[in-house]
């Protein structure tokens, strides 16, 4: 079976290599190195056709094996020739697949098998991309060569000290900077603008920084009960977004009426425990939760699972 490969291949990294094995246990590899004439849409600048050519084949004979190198001077290259019977593809050009396979049996050709790598992530949990190495934040194995660099939209001690042990036992080399958000939410948020608030908070923030994180507290009903939680959005410098949630404290009536009458939590909790800023000291769901669960927590919560999403996402697209 004849496999295709397509791709600018501007520094040969990990997961192109994981492609070009992939590939060559389908089938005889065909790969499609863009030219220099190609449309690249890219923020860096590309290296000339041949100096990529030569890396791939120098590759190539370094493993012992062998693959025909075709110039690719538009998209869909050969993809809709009868003769091919399988491609290789990440989660990122997935779709652009579907549109081929659909074009082909339009044409009464057989679709494409999918060899779907996935997203080979490195070890800041982004996708391993020439670009990020060109920029030097990683080597072509995806292995950091600095620091992550993280903005915490935020200057409340409860989220900062939640995101830090998050953070303590996901990366080994990290650095956080905290600021004072732009926006500001003065209501008490509900539902969606709960994940409106988190995100708005990341607005704004230029990609000199690996993650923006804005973390932002409200109440989500549901089914009748209300639940105090926590979202975390988390912006890369790729511009992707992925969104958390904590679990949540459920809130009673009582409070929900005051909630409904303009006061937010916070002032609700400082009134009936006694406290000042309780929004900064442990927060609503320590109060009211008799000691089971502070503030912090559920940040470092809502952190999990918005990184969960992002390496979700890295598991190979399927069609069923």
């Amino acid at each position: 079976m004849q496999v295709l490969l397509g791709g600018t291949f501007s520094i040969l990294h990990k997961a192109h290599k994981e492609m070009i094995r992939r590939g060559l246990k389908v089938g005889d590899l065909i790969i499609g190195l863009t030219s220099d004439r190609f449309n690249f849409n890219k923020r860096y600048e590309v290296p000339p056709y041949e100096t990529r050519k030569r890396n791939l084949e120098d590759y190539l004979k370094s493993i012992g094996v062998s693959a025909v190198i075709r110039e690719l001077m538009e998209p869909y290259g050969s993809t809709l020739s009868p003769e091919f019977g399988a491609i290789v593809s990440s989660n990122e050009t997935f779709e652009f697949i579907s549109n081929v396979n659909f074009m082909r049996r339009s044409k009464g050709l057989q679709p494409l098998r999918v060899e779907n790598v996935g997203e080979i992530l490195a070890d800041d949990l982004m996708p391993i991309k020439s670009e990020r190495i060109i920029k030097g934040r990683i080597d072509e194995n995806g292995r950091r060569k600095s620091s992550i660099e993280i903005v915490l939209a935020t200057k409340n001690p409860e989220k900062i000290k939640g995101a830090r042990s998050f953070f303590d036992r996901t990366f080994k080399m990290y650095a956080i900077e905290t600021l004072e958000p732009k926006i500001r939410v003065h209501s008490q948020p509900v539902n969606n603008e709960i994940f409106e608030g988190a995100r708005g908070r990341v607005e704004g923030i230029d990609e000199s920084y690996d993650y923006a994180i804005g973390i932002e507290a409200g109440i989500i009903s549901f089914h009748g009960i209300n639940y105090d939680a926590h979202v975390a959005a988390v912006k890369d410098s790729l511009g992707s977004v992925s969104y958390g949630i904590s679990s949540g404290l459920p809130i009673n009536n009582s409070i929900m009426e005051s909630v409904k009458h303009g006061f937010d939590l916070e002032e609700i909790t400082n009134e009936l425990i006694g406290v000042d800023n309780s929004g900064d000291f442990r927060g609503a769901s320590y109060y009211f939760s008799g000691g089971l669960k502070e503030r912090n927590k559920l940040v470092e919560e809502a952190l999990e699972s918005a990184f969960i999403q992002r390496t979700e996402e890295a598991v190979p697209r399927k069609v069923i």
